[in-house]
């Protein structure tokens, strides 16, 4: 647990019983910052835009919510807070995608922030925190997720936004944002329970927010997966269904765990991070040691998940412990720095230089995945349009599509995620689509053998094939 600022007192101290009081000055700031990332998030749609698999579901599912029928017997795990959003986005209508693209990239704007000031806090002052923003906001693992509208940028952003608030004495916004990475990652719960029970014990917070928060976040998991499967387990039996190469495979699921971690670091990250231990051990600092704890006992619940709840351990599973490891290390190198009596504008643009650039190698390969998938989705919608439109090709038949694009092509479609299939059989309207660049197109064709077929629109890495009944 993180060491409390001594600022800050328990409210039973202040002779006053537990209540949300006034508004702290910081709140102000806070909105302001919110406002400028989702505008940044907004910005960057300019650049190539379209959600991978996982939003997609939520979209969908957003959509099915405002329609009183949810489905959720195919797809991927469900995450309370995406799909809160992208519920009312959909109010929107076709924004909607767009729309939860904002929020998700703003996540990633936030987590760059926070980072500098968790880092800055910390001990490492401003190139401790320059360099652990600068390693954040080009790490590729973080710009392909936070590009493609994957949920982790936005639980890193939620994640050090309430390390920061914690340190600054403000623990009912640290516990709200806690509660916030809880609706995306189970993970988040031993350490928000932990969390909220040691503000009870010290009446930072009174029980009636802390239970009823606690008891939420269990019911929006649990309660629209029993309405949309029928199973309120289900996103749990999900993720433990990995695809094939996931660490769970591995000869040892811990070691392959620890290896991937490793890889998402850089080599200063890696040394400043061994730095923050010498500061936890030189310094005795109870916050860095605090940090140190989290960092470590997210990675180890991820590695026990793997190895022994059969959970894919893919590296968007890494990404928080991996995030809190380039805090860390930002934090310690700065320290070392200024043990080191560097002068300060040196050390930050010495250490915010290096960060960078030990990570920029890597960005290349990301931002062609993100441009090429973002180029095939843009095509879907006019392609749905060419094709006759979305009526006339239900009305063809059943869809079918590569696995990966379900989502996407259910969206275009307005259809159920479970009413789009892989393996076509007649009568039948098929997507087929070369998921990555220059590889075979999916699905195959060898169902329709026989019948009648009709290419019906093409685009870049798109076909639509139609088989209706009858030989329409």
């Amino acid at each position: 647990m993180l060491t409390e600022d001594p600022a800050a007192r328990p409210v039973a101290e202040a002779g006053r019983r537990p209540g949300p009081g006034p508004l702290p000055d910081v709140r102000r700031p806070g909105v302001l910052l919110v406002v400028v990332a989702l505008a940044i998030g907004a910005l960057s749609l300019l650049g190539p835009s379209a959600p991978t698999y996982d939003p997609w579901a939520w979209i969908v599912w957003g959509r099915e919510v405002t329609h009183l029928d949810l489905m959720t017997t195919d797809g991927p795990s469900w995450k309370p807070l995406p799909v809160i959003c992208t519920t009312v986005f959909s109010l929107f209508g076709d924004a909607a995608p767009s729309l939860w693209l904002v929020v998700a990239r703003a996540g990633d704007v936030l987590a760059v922030v926070f980072g500098f000031r968790v880092a800055k806090r910390l001990g490492g002052g401003v190139p401790g925190g320059l360099a652990a923003a600068g390693a954040l906001l080009v790490a590729p693992w973080l710009v392909r997720n936070s590009a493609l509208g994957n949920s982790e940028p936005l639980l890193v952003g939620l994640l050090l936004a309430a390390v920061d608030r914690h340190l600054a004495g403000d623990r009912r916004a640290a516990f709200l944002l806690g509660v916030g990475t809880g609706l995306l990652r189970p993970e988040a719960w031993p350490f928000l329970g932990l969390y909220g029970a040691w503000l009870l014990w010290r009446r930072y917070l009174g029980p009636r927010l802390v239970v009823g928060l606690g008891a939420f976040t269990v019911a929006i998991w649990t309660l629209p997966e029993w309405w949309g499967s029928g199973d309120p387990l289900r996103a749990m039996s999900r993720a433990q269904n990995p695809n094939p190469g996931a660490a769970t495979f591995a000869d040892d699921p811990v070691l392959r765990i620890l290896e991937d971690a490793e890889k998402m670091l850089v080599v200063p990250a890696e040394v400043g991070l061994v730095l923050a231990l010498v500061a936890v051990v030189v310094r005795r600092d109870r916050q860095l040691a605090g940090l140190v704890a989290l960092g470590a006992a997210w990675l180890a619940i991820v590695a026990l998940m793997t190895s022994g709840g059969g959970f894919s351990g893919n590296q968007r599973y890494l990404i928080p412990p991996v995030v809190l490891g380039i805090v860390l290390a930002g934090a310690g190198a700065g320290w070392a720095l200024q043990r080191l009596r560097v002068p300060v504008v040196v050390a930050a643009v010495a250490l915010g230089a290096l960060f960078v650039a030990s990570s920029t190698s890597r960005l290349d390969t990301a931002l062609d995945s993100v441009e090429y998938q973002a180029d095939l989705l843009g095509e879907l919608e006019g392609l749905v349009d060419r094709a006759g439109g979305a009526e006339a090709l239900r009305d063809c038949g059943r869809p079918y599509t590569g696995p990966f694009l379900v989502p996407s092509v259910a969206w275009h479609l307005h259809v159920h995620t479970t009413e789009v299939a892989l393996e076509p059989r007649p009568p039948a309207v098929v997507f087929r689509v070369n998921t990555i660049e220059g590889a075979r197109a999916v699905p195959t064709l060898r169902g329709l053998d026989g019948v009648a077929q009709r290419t019906l629109a093409t685009a870049p890495g798109w076909r639509v094939v139609a088989a209706c009944e009858g030989g329409r």
